[in-house]
């Protein structure tokens, strides 16, 4: 039965892959002349979707649009989806808070470790001197090729979102042949979702070694309760998550959890939402049975700007990065702490470890110093492991309450 069971269940496939990783990274001393052959089939696991982020984006973006029907029906979406957004985040940012104010986890820790942590080089320069209108303007696909190359996904989304319009505005021919390509390009993309997903299993095992050989478990060890914190809140949000399933999607929580599990793993194996985001189209489509215009266009966009697990661990790290340094803040001063380390993400080159560039500008800004993100950095890719989790979940989540608002009367692919 179990055999059987690995052989029909990709989940399981990727969830034995994962436990094996980790136990090799913990048991098994891997020379330095083979860990880059280890960690090979993660790094092409990771390439293949990377490599089709940009077709799929713009195809599912213009189609979700366009598939709305009209002006209308696209507005109906647009002023729903929103407000869902800043709320979700909102809910995330008070978890994260609420927790870290209770446990007080900066309290706990032993001021001699800090003699012992050295701050990373953390370059903020491309935050620095950009205003509130500079921020927007960076969010307007002005170079589209440009966009396209460095994989900015906030512009791309706005290009899709242009695009689809002028599909909508433009009734001929040529917009249906258009439409056409895209149709094509979004089947190309999900063909390659599942090629790489034949390969995930392995592909899991490799970055989970190589996840754990890079973090060290004496660090985990001595964070233990700052992780707690920020696992607690993840946990919390994820009931939040199912709640708003069970009461505004009106669909089973477990068979949700179920047709979602796929992109979860993925999304906690690769700590990219992005990379995870063709895994998140795939089964929003196969599992969920959500509308294209839904699925379309609230997938890549919750992608881009509903990051709540990174906003509660930005919450959870900047109250106790605060205790550990003994900065007594304001419940004004916390609340605008936040908001604008959330609202600086917006608008900023697309760069890795953006999450961890702003909070390092924001805490200086507090007087913070800079040890303060080498205490937390070496806990920091579990911590992002799981924060993506609870992301590509919300993503998911607004997907399955926006088709339950809009579809009212079509309850085909509940689950």
């Amino acid at each position: 039965m179990p055999l059987n069971m690995l052989k029909t269940h990709l989940w399981l496939r990727i969830l034995v892959g994962m436990v094996l990783g980790v136990a090799c990274a913990v048991y098994v001393p891997i020379p330095d002349a083979m860990i880059d052959w280890v960690i090979l089939p993660g790094d092409i696991f990771i390439a293949m979707l990377k490599m089709i982020i940009v077709p799929l984006v713009l195809s599912s973006v213009v189609l979700g649009v366009a598939s709305a029907g009209s002006i209308d029906a696209l507005k109906r979406v647009g002023i729903r989806i929103i407000p869902y957004f800043i709320m979700t985040t909102a809910v995330a940012i008070t978890i994260g808070i609420g927790i870290t104010s209770i446990v007080k986890p900066g309290l706990l820790i032993d001021q001699s470790l800090m003699g012992e942590i050295s701050a990373p080089a953390v370059d903020t320069s491309a935050l620095e001197g950009l205003s509130v209108p500079q921020r927007i303007l960076n969010i307007i696909p002005v170079n589209p090729a440009e966009a396209q190359l460095n994989k900015d996904m906030l512009q791309l989304v706005i290009l899709g979102i242009i695009v689809g319009i002028a599909m909508l505005s433009i009734r001929t021919k040529a917009t249906k042949t258009v439409e056409n390509v895209l149709v094509f390009t979004q089947d190309a993309s999900m063909m390659v979702v599942n090629w790489a997903m034949w390969i995930a299993p392995v592909a899991v095992f490799s970055l989970m070694v190589k996840a754990i050989s890079s973090m060290g478990l004496s660090a985990i060890a001595g964070m233990g309760v700052y992780m707690g914190c920020v696992l607690a809140g993840l946990l919390i949000m994820m009931l939040v998550y199912l709640v708003l399933v069970r009461v505004l999607a009106q669909r089973s929580a477990l068979g949700f959890l179920a047709g979602i599990r796929d992109a979860q793993i993925v999304g906690f194996s690769t700590s990219s939402s992005a990379a995870t985001m063709p895994v998140s189209m795939r089964v929003a489509e196969e599992n969920l049975h959500l509308h294209e215009d839904i699925r379309g266009f609230v997938i890549p966009l919750g992608a881009t700007i509903n990051m709540d697990g990174t906003a509660l661990y930005q919450a959870v790290a900047a109250i106790f990065l605060c205790q550990v340094f003994g900065i007594d803040l304001t419940m004004g001063e916390t609340l605008i702490l936040l908001l604008t380390t959330i609202g600086a993400s917006i608008g900023t080159p697309a760069l890795p470890g953006v999450g961890l560039i702003v909070l390092a500008t924001i805490l200086g800004g507090i007087g913070v110093p800079p040890e303060g993100i080498g205490l937390i950095l070496g806990v920091d890719r579990l911590l992002d492991m799981c924060r993506t989790t609870i992301n590509v979940t919300g993503d998911l989540t607004a997907s399955a309450v926006m088709d339950r608002l809009l579809h009212p009367d079509d309850v085909k692919g509940a689950v």
